[in-house]
């Protein structure tokens, strides 16, 4: 009895996974996150880009790499990339409350399932959203732009793909690191968004919490600093790639814990 009680959680909690992957990667949801990363993007290079730029030879193009690694030093257009990621996610949240969605979602799974697979999905969203974006703008900007770099010993270990095709793969690492430090934002406005169910609120309290971050941690040293580490991702060894990565996934996970809270809270109240 008890295995066959485990299979059905398990089952359970697979179904439950699954829908709320099939409710953000529809076609309709997923091009517009990637679309709105990949406008971003070029927006942030548009003053580099001339109609001239397309005949001339590698050699005098700007770096796709180097530019765009440029904008993500300044937080207008990283906050922007958290608006683009609030508006397909966290304004689920709202949407739901709004239209009394979770007393049936909860009636299939338990609490923790229904949680933890909302959580999963909107961060597996916002990675794929955010790399795709990047590459589209990359295919966009291609033929103004290189994707080669002059100035690939400011890479660090990354040096030997920059000046090659390869640089592809640089872009992708710098589009996960902005992803993974936008999914602990995404979550501190999911939490806002429950306490106040609102599409605006879910939007701008992600815009919010970002600045936030940034300010309170802005006088930190580099690794703690959130302005430091969403910029690029770690250059001068693995082990700092590495610790990007585990520092977002630990600021995640603390979120996490929090809009379960803030859930949970409001489930106890009768609010849902």
């Amino acid at each position: 009895m008890k295995s066959k009680k485990k299979m059905k959680r398990k089952r359970m909690k697979k179904g439950m996974l699954l829908a709320e992957l099939y409710r953000l990667f529809t076609v309709r949801r997923l091009m517009t996150g990637i679309f709105l990363v990949a406008i971003i993007a070029v927006i942030s290079v548009s003053d580099l880009i001339s109609i001239d730029s397309i005949n001339w030879p590698a050699e005098l193009k700007q770096s796709i790499c180097d530019q765009l690694q440029i904008t993500l030093v300044f937080d207008r257009y990283k906050s922007l990339y958290v608006i683009a990621a609030s508006i397909c996610t966290v304004t689920t949240f709202p949407s739901d409350i709004k239209n009394h969605v979770l007393p049936y979602i909860r009636q299939r799974t338990d609490f923790d399932s229904m949680m933890n697979a909302r959580l999963f999905a909107i961060a597996a969203y916002i990675i794929v959203i955010m790399i795709g974006g990047f590459l589209l703008a990359g295919v966009v900007l291609n033929p103004f732009m290189t994707i080669e770099t002059r100035g690939s010993s400011l890479y660090g270990i990354f040096q030997p793909l920059m000046n090659s095709k390869a640089a592809w793969i640089y872009l992708v690492l710098m589009s996960f690191n902005l992803a993974m430090s936008i999914i602990p934002v995404c979550y501190l406005a999911a939490a806002v968004a429950i306490l106040k169910p609102d599409e605006y609120v879910a939007v701008g309290a992600g815009f919010f919490v970002f600045y936030l971050l940034f300010y309170f941690t802005g006088s930190l040293p580099w690794i703690l600093s959130y302005s430091s580490l969403t910029s690029e991702p770690g250059r001068a060894s693995v082990g700092e790639v590495i610790y990007h990565v585990v520092f977002f996934t630990i600021c995640s996970l603390a979120a996490a814990k929090c809009v379960k809270a803030v859930m949970q809270k409001r489930f106890l109240n009768g609010m849902d």
